[in-house]
């Protein structure tokens, strides 16, 4: 696969961050994290210090011999510490106490860099013995400077969100040649490295049918004991029905028949799987808000034929990205939520810092005219309100600090 420069190649190998530290790098399957490692071993010089656990010789080794790491490392070990990648082990039942094990041995001889996707993020939520001992972050699908490889726009902190005219200030300096073109190849073949630098749409197809069905056949078997795969399938075949909307387990219910807490638990799986998130509604200091039922979205937007939808979702992961970026470089916790009243009057996103409000941003297919929602609740919080326009070249300014911006000029910044 053609090597791609990846936004959070930019600092998760900050020393002033993970020294000393293991560095977890999770997120959805085939979307560049073993290739990031092997390219990061590459330019650090070392060979033959990459093991994949799904290769049984590795495992072979260590059972066979427990200082098996040990002997690699002492091998190459000339001052400085060695860069060491264990990729997939965390499909191993014994992988919290081998990474452990591994780690206190070793840790002024090796700088080691775990990657993984579903179980790697389930046990990083649970108190486990690795806490501590290291940092995660999060690989997502290809952004915008990835895709045209250039970075110099990307913003470096939240303060130009919250200041609308910064944010347009940097905007209409923000590099534009091939963006657009960029844009639209991501929104078509998704930001999957593969099927997006392969760009054919027969290829896309069948790389989706293989993609779900390596997620709900062979990732669920491993992390889980769910028997009735069907169901499971059901569950992943409607739920692109639900995007963009209020989540009703009720309704998913009435779809497909089975019990509440069988498609609660279901739910769970497949976001432990990286196929889906979902965002939580903002309720503070809103009267009448809706408090309970998450959004979701899919990681892979290429999925949707609308092209209203296939935005909206593409920008759900832009901000997620955002968010993602902001928290691991130590700005704040950072997450992106939505806003709905009971008068349903509604904003796709909200970015928040450490539980305060930042900016509201709606995704919008080709409308120029300001959302009066938006328009509300700029007002109503204080916070500036930027609709991001698909088919729009022009930045415009409007009364309230609010804004129309052209997504690919946005998108630059983002990251």
């Amino acid at each position: 696969m053609v090597s791609m420069e990846r936004i959070v190649g930019t600092y998760i190998f900050d020393p002033e961050m993970g020294a000393g530290k293991m560095i977890f790098l999770t997120g959805p399957r085939q979307v560049g994290k073993t290739t990031f490692a092997q390219n990061w071993l590459a330019s650090s010089g070392v060979k033959d210090t990459y093991f994949n656990w799904d290769d049984p010789a590795v495992m072979r080794e260590y059972n066979r011999n427990p200082l098996f790491f040990r002997n690699s490392i002492d091998e190459k070990f000339q001052g400085k510490p060695v860069p060491m990648v264990f990729d997939e082990i965390h499909k191993h039942r014994n992988w919290r106490n081998i990474l452990k094990g591994v780690y206190d041995t070793n840790k002024e001889k090796i700088r080691l860099f775990v990657t993984g996707s579903a179980r790697l993020r389930l046990y990083r939520k649970s108190g486990d013995s690795l806490i501590g001992r290291y940092f995660s972050y999060q690989m997502l699908p290809l952004g915008l400077p990835e895709a045209v490889h250039n970075f110099s726009s990307v913003i470096k902190n939240d303060v130009p969100l919250s200041k609308g005219e910064i944010l347009v200030k940097l905007m209409r300096k923000a590099e534009n040649k091939g963006t657009e073109e960029a844009l639209e190849k991501l929104l078509a073949f998704s930001g999957f490295p593969e099927p997006f630098l392969k760009g054919s749409l027969r290829f896309l197809r069948r790389w989706q049918m293989d993609y779900k069905t390596l997620l709900t056949k062979e990732d669920v078997r491993d992390l889980s004991r769910i028997s009735d795969l069907k169901g499971l399938e059901q569950l992943v075949e409607i739920l692109p029905t639900k995007v963009g909307s209020p989540l009703s387990i009720n309704s998913i219910k009435e779809d497909i028949g089975y019990h509440h807490g069988t498609i609660v638990h279901w739910l769970q799986i497949v976001h432990e799987l990286y196929l889906v998130f979902s965002i939580r509604p903002w309720h503070r200091n809103i009267l009448r808000s809706i408090k309970k039922e998450t959004k979701l979205y899919f990681f892979d937007w290429s999925l949707f034929p609308d092209p209203g939808k296939r935005f909206e979702n593409f920008t759900a992961v832009s901000l997620m990205r955002l968010a993602a970026r902001f928290t691991e470089i130590g700005l704040g916790f950072f997450e992106v939520m939505y806003i709905r009243d009971k008068e349903k009057r509604e904003v796709d996103f909200v970015l928040i810092k450490d539980n305060n409000l930042i900016a509201l941003f709606e995704a919008k297919e080709g409308d120029t005219d300001i959302s009066s929602s938006g328009k509300y609740f700029s007002h109503k919080l204080g916070i500036p309100f930027f609709q991001i326009v698909h088919r729009c070249k022009k930045i415009e300014a409007f009364p309230g600090n609010c804004f129309i911006i052209p997504a690919a000029n946005f998108f630059m910044l983002t990251g």
